[in-house]
């Protein structure tokens, strides 16, 4: 009799890990149930502004379309050839696996896939994938800190300070690992010792990668000023949702959505419940009370959001599937090493 297989540690770890955060969400969403007026909300949706609310769905997809682009000078900046329609492509698949894996970066490694299966090194592409994040965070933060100034001058709310350090505070790795070489190389000798499965060559040759932007300060700048528009594109559609709800925004308020959406941003990026559902909402509500803006109300901004969202994302579905129709293999010139060269009119798929 052949013994049955056990599950390995690894894959255990998993399970309950999953498991908690389904718990998470879950737990969160039952108790934000009873603290939601059905009434309320039924009220919000029946009087909601439709061209306020496509206005704030087609910001996100202005976001996404300008991050896509981000992602392209990344790319392209760092070596990798390859048409913008492509990465556009690949960038909304991305962004639907992220919204439908039950995982943070799942979607990141679809995008990851898709663009080293041309030939491409997967170092190179992680690395261009993840300063694409950190710009991403450093932007958002760069942006909250702004607003947060704004409303200490206007002396109006609480807590600004500590939302100040807390933005520093994310933003400040990246500056110091990018301004100052003694950190860097700190950095390079700790992932020296990260010897399982040669995680200390694969880490030191994303660095590599990552190393090759050092110096290059125009370009990070123009980089930066895109992730500028695109946060701030992403918290206006909130502010758009807001409206189309009938929510009033003085200038004041609109200035707590800059720091409050990104201190949702940053704390559902923590693998600690299902895509950020329940935590969003719960932490939302709490955050918000300070703008004066109701349970009810906040619960379904950042849940017509997600949706908006969620819509937008379904693109990628549309290039997955077409993907998956069985379009032609792209050919790959013969260029040196760590180059993708696309064929003119051709598609990766």
């Amino acid at each position: 009799m052949i013994p049955a297989k056990r599950p390995s540690k690894g894959k255990a770890a998993s399970f309950i890990k999953l498991a908690i955060r389904i718990a998470v969400s879950s737990i969160l969403m039952i108790f934000l149930a009873s603290k939601i007026s059905l009434i309320e909300l039924k009220a919000l949706l029946t009087t909601l502004n439709r061209p306020l609310l496509a206005a704030g769905a087609g910001s996100i997809f202005l976001s996404n379309l300008i991050g896509s682009y981000q992602w392209h000078q990344l790319m392209k900046s760092s070596g990798i050839v390859m048409p913008f329609q492509n990465v556009f492509r690949f960038y909304f698949v991305g962004l639907f696996f992220n919204n439908f894996l039950l995982g943070n970066v799942g979607g990141d490694a679809v995008k990851i896939y898709d663009v080293t299966k041309g030939g491409t090194r997967v170092h190179q592409v992680i690395a261009v994938t993840l300063l694409d994040r950190i710009l991403g965070i450093f932007g958002l933060c760069l942006l909250a800190s702004i607003a947060t100034l704004y409303l200490l001058g206007a002396g109006v709310g609480e807590f600004h300070l500590l939302y100040l350090v807390i933005f520093i505070g994310c933003m400040s790795p990246a500056i110091g690992f990018y301004m100052f070489k003694p950190l860097s190389n700190w950095l390079r000798k700790v992932v020296k010792f990260i010897r399982p499965l040669s995680l200390d060559e694969r880490i030191s040759s994303v660095l590599d990668y990552l190393g090759e932007f050092k110096g290059r300060k125009m370009l990070i700048l123009r980089l930066m000023g895109l992730s500028l528009v695109i946060q701030g594109l992403r918290v206006i559609a909130h502010i758009l949702i807001a409206a189309s709800l009938g929510v009033l925004l003085s200038p004041v308020v609109a200035g707590y959505f800059f720091i409050f959406i990104p201190i949702l941003g940053l704390v559902i990026s923590l693998p600690i419940s299902i895509m950020g559902i329940g935590v969003r909402e719960y932490l939302g509500i709490i955050l918000f009370s300070a703008a004066g803006i109701g349970e009810t109300d906040t619960f379904t901004i950042l849940f017509l959001t997600y949706v908006s969202l969620v819509v937008v994302s379904l693109l990628g579905l549309v290039f997955f599937l077409m993907r998956r129709g069985g379009r032609p293999e792209t050919t790959i010139s013969g260029e040196p090493e760590g180059i993708l060269t696309v064929e003119p009119g051709r598609d990766i798929g």
